[in-house]
C-alpha cells in the first residue's frame, strides 16, 4: 500500500517566467523530485532576491497541478504591464510544499 509523502521545493530565482496575454506571467513548477505518484496538493508562495512581489495578485493559486508539475499565473495588482523580464530582474521564485496521499 502505498503511503503518503510530504516534499518542498523552489522554482529557480528568475527563470522559467512566460508571458501571459499583454498583462501577466505563469511559471510551470518542476516538482519531479518529490516522486510523487498521486494526484498531491500543493501550497504555494512567490519569493524574490530583489522585492516587488508584494505587489502581486495570483502567486497562491495553482492551476494544472499533476504529480510532476503544476502551474502559477500572476499580475500587477493595479492590472498594468508586466513581463517574464520584470520576473528575472526581480528574481522571483515560486516556493511550494506538496502533499500526496495516493
Amino acid at each position: 500500500m502505498p503511503t503518503a509523502r510530504i516534499a518542498a521545493g523552489q522554482s529557480t530565482p528568475g527563470q522559467g517566467w512566460v508571458a501571459y496575454g499583454a498583462n501577466g506571467i505563469y511559471i510551470d513548477v518542476d516538482t519531479t523530485a518529490a516522486r510523487f505518484t498521486g494526484s498531491p496538493v500543493y501550497v504555494t508562495s512567490i519569493g524574490s532576491t530583489g522585492g516587488s512581489q508584494w505587489n502581486l495578485v495570483g502567486p497562491s493559486a495553482v492551476y494544472s497541478a499533476t504529480a510532476t508539475r503544476f502551474r502559477v499565473y500572476v499580475q500587477w495588482k493595479d492590472g498594468s504591464a508586466l513581463t517574464p523580464a520584470t520576473a528575472q530582474s526581480y528574481g522571483w521564485f515560486i516556493n511550494w510544499v506538496g502533499y500526496d496521499n495516493p
